[in-house]
């Protein structure tokens, strides 16, 4: 079994092989908060990328690019020492995680010079150290004697080693092949764990975000029925000033003029409470409507993949009470290709995956004449059926579209779904609504079996 000074120790004789003699264009941070050493040697250009934080500490040489934003000091210190050296050797320590890449020049007047870059790669205590002259010249972590009895990291101190493990580990993992295959590979793994934990935290996020908005909308929606309510007391009140016009004969001069502010005050309050009404049925739908959303973004966030969160955050950031114009619709940052099939008839179907994605197909990629279909009354995907010789679609098409958009709703698993289609000219957005909500008209209702996989080629699909 291998340990892992033994991976390490093939990784070093690794980079000896492979950067010894490259010259240091400069250093950095990456985009993903790793530390970068962009080599170059005999035209072609290499990146030593250094991730201190990552559950195993890793060193990958790979092809990227160095950050543009601010950078710690440390950094700014390590660019600014090795720019224009040459790599000289790389070693690393037996029994310890540390490697050691040494770095030369010489001045025009023939001095030499080198400084040497210390890569302690241990879990959770990961450091980078450059040293000159066995002398502290800059450290990524930096702590003092009285941080650390046994060892001390400080800029204008001796470098010494780190005390070497009592009991080196053993890798649970064999790696084959060649070491910064293993850790290329590793990384890779890493960054994908990474993906989806963060993933994750974005779906959780939204989520969260969309059930205090429907809190919100449901406290409203409670407010409105309490003044709804008390504006049909308005006919009480109309009542009772009309019962006391009725009997001002009765009362004396003193009483009649009072009576008289009573009756004014209850028309008064009878006229504001009926103008009421019709501000609190518009704005009952849209609490309504806003709920609506709530629901179709929920079913979104949960059944978007990873690619498509970009669109369902940018739904949800539309949501809720704004000034002015609706937000312009923002295309997702990287194109992909769209959910698209063919059918034998020669007709294109396709399918939006995200909030964004639906309002591009339906008010983007769709021409008038086009079909639309949406699942009746559940959350769902927009779907399109287009031909492209503009012909209408056979009937077996427009069943396979709408069983589409079974499928890709919140009622794909049951035995038969109501879905609504018309032409793509009868839809439009809702007012100052998120991308991809959208009122129809002049809809026609089919219900169909949502599509299965299993049944692409009765349904003589081509995707």
């Amino acid at each position: 079994m291998q340990t892992d000074w033994v991976l390490i120790g093939r990784l070093a004789r690794e980079l000896e092989e492979r950067l010894r003699g490259s010259r240091v264009d400069d250093a950095g941070l990456l985009a993903d908060g790793r530390v970068g050493i962009a080599l170059r040697s005999r035209g072609a250009r290499s990146l030593l990328a250094i991730d201190l934080f990552a559950s195993a500490p890793l060193v990958t040489l790979e092809d990227g690019e160095l950050g543009i934003g601010a950078e710690p000091g440390f950094v700014r210190t390590l660019a600014r020492s090795l720019r224009s050296m040459i790599v000289e050797n790389a070693s690393a320590r037996r029994n310890d995680r540390l490697l050691r890449l040494t770095f030369t020049a010489r001045s025009r007047f023939g001095v030499g010079e080198h400084l040497e870059l210390f890569l302690e790669l241990v879990p959770r205590f990961g450091n980078i150290v450059l040293v000159k002259d066995s002398t502290i010249v800059a450290a990524y972590k930096e702590f003092a004697p009285s941080e650390n009895s046994r060892r001390a990291v400080q800029v204008g101190s001796p470098y010494l080693l780190p005390p070497l493990p009592e009991h080196p580990r053993t890798l649970a993992v064999q790696p084959d092949g060649p070491a910064l295959e293993y850790f290329a590979r590793l990384r890779a793994e890493q960054t994908a764990q990474t993906g989806s934990r963060r993933a994750a935290q974005r779906r959780e996020g939204m989520l969260k975000r969309l059930a205090q908005r429907q809190v919100k909308l449901e406290g409203e929606l409670a407010s409105l029925a309490s003044k709804r309510e008390e504006a049909q007391r308005r006919e009480i009140l109309r009542s009772q000033g009309d019962e006391i016009y009725a009997t001002l004969h009765t009362l004396d001069a003193n009483e009649r003029e009072a009576a008289k502010e009573r009756a004014a005050k209850l028309f008064v309050d009878y006229k504001k409470l009926a103008k009421s009404v019709p501000h609190i049925d518009e704005r009952e739908r849209d609490v309504r409507a806003g709920l609506e959303a709530v629901e179709t973004l929920r079913w979104e966030a949960e059944r978007a993949s990873d690619d498509d969160l970009d669109g369902v955050e940018t739904a949800v950031a539309d949501l809720g009470p704004r000034r002015g114009k609706p937000s312009a619709i923002r295309p997702p940052k990287r194109k992909r290709a769209l959910l698209e099939f063919r059918t034998l008839q020669g007709s294109r179907i396709v399918v939006g995956r995200s909030p964004v994605e639906n309002a591009e197909l339906t008010f983007r990629l769709a021409r008038p004449g086009d079909l639309w279909f949406h699942a009746q009354r559940v959350p769902g995907a927009h779907v399109i059926l287009a031909r492209d010789d503009r012909t209408p679609a056979g009937d077996d098409e427009i069943v396979l579209a709408a069983s589409l958009a079974a499928f890709h709703s919140r009622a794909k698993t049951a035995a038969s779904v109501p879905v609504d289609y018309t032409l793509r000219k009868h839809v439009r957005k809702q007012r100052a609504a998120p991308p991809g909500l959208v009122w129809y008209t002049h809809a026609k209702t089919i219900v169909v079996e949502p599509w299965r996989e299993a049944r692409a080629e009765r349904a003589t699909i081509r995707s």
